[in-house]
């Protein structure tokens, strides 16, 4: 199976979870499965301004990303959070290689700046569009499993300009761009919720866009539900949002007998 894993939040930060995490990781691949584990970083982002004197700031929870910020932001997440992860991968046995977009342009995007449904000023924020899925399948093919910042590379080259990408969007641009076979974000949320905040197990496309356009998701969870509804979109076979934090649950979900957190499919 292919898969995409997007590791992000506060379960990215808490040591003993990420380390768990890693090397549940680290026995799919040694099942022989082909996984690429995309990674934001927004927390450490923040402590790196912070200790900058500059200052996180944020318009409908996208991050306001000028030049100064992207500089800190490329640093941050293509070197040091990228890096860490590709070394705790390498200490339990996984043959990883840290990237960004920029990277054998593994990942294109288009500024969102101007575009209907973004905000003004939000600077250097794109959308991934293109993935190149032949540098991917010869990183699968070597049995090296690829770990993706949330970095990426218009598309002039003459430009060579970096921007800045919501992880959860580059996940789904992943998982759409290599034909993978399921996509996870694994969360510090137990998944989608209901009115009386239980979680729902299982969604259909139809299912997610009744609750948006009743109001009944919101917050961090409308970005995220856009991207599994552009990855369901575009075919990929399944999406789930599972709870980072709880043991065992990339085993739970690679046997086939997730209990846990919320699938979504198409209708």
């Amino acid at each position: 199976m292919r898969i995409v894993i997007k590791l992000g939040g506060s379960i990215l930060e808490d040591a003993d979870i990420r380390g768990r995490l890693l090397g549940e990781v680290a026995y799919i691949v040694s099942l022989k499965h082909e996984v690429i584990l995309v990674h934001g970083g927004g927390k450490s982002l923040n402590r790196r301004l912070a200790q900058l004197q500059m200052e996180a700031r944020f318009i409908d929870g996208l991050r306001v990303t000028d030049e100064a910020t992207l500089g800190v932001a490329i640093m941050t997440l293509a070197g040091e959070v990228n890096k860490k992860l590709v070394a705790e991968m390498g200490s339990r046995g996984v043959a990883a290689l840290g990237l960004c977009g920029a990277d054998a342009h593994a990942v294109r995007c288009v500024p969102v700046a101007g575009t209907p449904g973004y905000p003004e000023g939000i600077g250097f924020v794109g959308k991934p569009v293109k993935v190149n899925r032949d540098f991917f399948e010869l990183l699968l093919g070597a049995g090296i499993t690829p770990v993706v910042s949330s970095i990426a590379i218009g598309m002039d080259d003459a430009a060579a300009q970096f921007y800045n990408i919501n992880a959860d969007q580059m996940a789904s641009a992943c998982a759409v761009g290599v034909a993978g076979e399921a996509l996870v974000y694994l969360t510090d949320v137990p998944g989608v919720m209901d009115a009386n905040e239980k979680v729902i197990k299982d969604l259909t496309r139809t299912d997610i866009l009744d609750m948006r356009a009743r109001g009944a998701i919101s917050g961090g969870m409308l970005p995220k539900t856009t991207a599994c509804l552009e990855a369901i979109d575009a075919g990929v076979g399944a999406v789930y949002i599972l709870p980072g934090a709880d043991g065992n649950i990339l085993n739970d979900f690679i046997t086939g007998n997730p209990t846990k957190g919320t699938k979504i499919h198409e209708n």
